[in-house]
């Protein structure tokens, strides 16, 4: 259970409910799960993230399978248990292979990928961990995503760190997924 209730209608005040009857209809409903079942509490903010994340997934200057692989180690990272089970199956779906995801779940290290699988992950870790990345990784990302890229590699990232610090914040918990491991506690 969340530390706080998940967003009702009721719950938002009524010069609000027009944003989050507004928020919900883009959603097709769907926000009483995950991170949007906390964040549109509120709505506005909750509508502004969403077009933000709905942007950067649909930029193609980043490949969909490196996309994911950013998303799990996201959630690898941050211990965020409901990334993990929103996206590790849709990693190993789209390519990701089933070693790396085992071993970033388990935070082992990771051996054998290729170079742009490795040049996601060490980006991603540099920048959680850091609050920065080296000048070589920002120049190896450079050279291989160029500058629109690497743009959406720093912002997805910080898109999906948002949602896990709303989740990890309010302790919302993940489902058991029918065929992934979740993160370790």
């Amino acid at each position: 259970m969340a530390r706080i209730p998940l967003v009702t209608r009721e719950a938002i005040p009524e010069s609000e409910q027009g944003a989050y009857d507004a928020f919900m209809e883009s959603r097709g409903g769907r926000p009483n799960v995950g991170p949007y079942s906390l964040v549109a509490h509120m709505p506005e903010m909750a509508q502004r993230l969403e077009s933000l994340r709905t942007y950067i997934r649909a930029e193609e200057s980043l490949p969909q399978k490196l996309q994911e692989l950013v998303m799990i180690s996201v959630a690898s990272e941050m211990g965020c248990a409901f990334i993990w089970y929103a996206h590790a199956a849709a990693a190993r779906d789209i390519g990701v292979r089933g070693d790396i995801i085992d071993n970033l779940r388990e935070q082992k290290a990771l051996t054998g990928l290729d170079a742009d699988d490795q040049l996601v992950v060490n980006f991603t870790r540099e920048l959680l961990q850091n609050r920065k990345v080296s000048q070589a990784t920002f120049d190896a990302a450079s050279s291989r995503f160029g500058q629109r890229g690497t743009m959406t590699l720093t912002n997805l990232i910080a898109c999906y760190a948002v949602l896990a610090y709303n989740m990890n914040t309010y302790e919302l918990e993940a489902p058991e997924h029918p065929t992934e491991k979740g993160l370790p506690q």
